[in-house]
């Protein structure tokens, strides 16, 4: 019954976000002269709406493990090991969640990187913009580390096992980076060993602190590059005009 609960949140609330930028685009609504951070910031507010809607579904359905997970957590607890990742038994996740933070991070800028290197922008042109990337960045990781890890694992703990909990969680938030960033088949399989791996940070240290500051780490690259592609494209459609002289 709890899987299916979980599903359903889940599922309901992915099916709510592939459709958000289609209602983002629709409206007026207007905080900056770059059309991407208007879409941008329009999506992050219903994202943020589809998030408070799982985080009171998973309340309902389990309010003590909400109160448990929905919090820092002991950021220094020891992890379970993992042979095949180099992760050692009982490793402290102080600097387990410190070097998966640089080598993750590196690995995104890398997949990035080869996805944008041809859409031009530099950093200085992401300057201006850099702190709508840091706002979104702590919104959309925030939003969906509340539907990806708590969604699935406030509901499922204490009736599934741990390993298919982390399952579920790295397959529900694999899928939809299909069509994401990272995307492809590529992006999901990272994605997917990414949700993996922050599931596991958030049961092993009973917390969120390690997924989102992770999370978080991911979307400034991702935002990053897409803040300097429409800048550069907003700034090679408007050079002509402005090297216009005027009459």
């Amino acid at each position: 019954m709890e899987v299916m609960i979980t599903l359903v949140i889940v599922i309901g609330a992915t099916a709510a976000i592939l459709n958000l930028s289609r209602f983002s685009q629709k409206s007026p609504f207007s905080v900056s002269g770059l059309e991407y951070i208007n879409t941008q910031s329009k999506y992050q507010a219903l994202l943020l709406g589809v998030a408070t809607l799982v985080l009171f579904a998973v309340y309902f359905v389990n309010e003590a493990n909400f109160s448990v997970f929905l919090a820092p957590g002991s950021i220094a607890a020891p992890a379970k090991g993992v042979s095949w990742l180099g992760i050692s038994e009982g490793e402290s996740w102080l600097s387990l969640g410190a070097s998966l933070a640089l080598f993750i991070t590196l690995a995104t800028s890398i997949f990035v990187y080869l996805q944008f290197r041809k859409s031009g922008g530099g950093l200085k042109q992401l300057v201006p913009y850099l702190p709508w990337v840091l706002l979104f960045s702590l919104t959309n990781s925030f939003s969906e580390e509340a539907v990806y890890r708590l969604g699935v694992i406030v509901p499922l703990v204490g009736s599934v096992d741990t390993a298919h909990i982390l399952l579920i969680s790295a397959a529900a938030f694999g899928a939809p980076h299909l069509r994401g960033m990272p995307n492809g088949i590529v992006g999901a399989l990272m994605a997917g060993l990414l949700g993996w791996l922050l599931a596991k940070s958030v049961m092993e240290t009973n917390g969120i602190f390690w997924a989102w500051f992770i999370h978080f780490l991911q979307d400034i690259v991702i935002f990053s590059a897409f803040v300097m592609a429409a800048a550069n494209t907003a700034f090679e459609r408007d050079a002509p005009k402005a090297a216009r002289p005027s009459i």
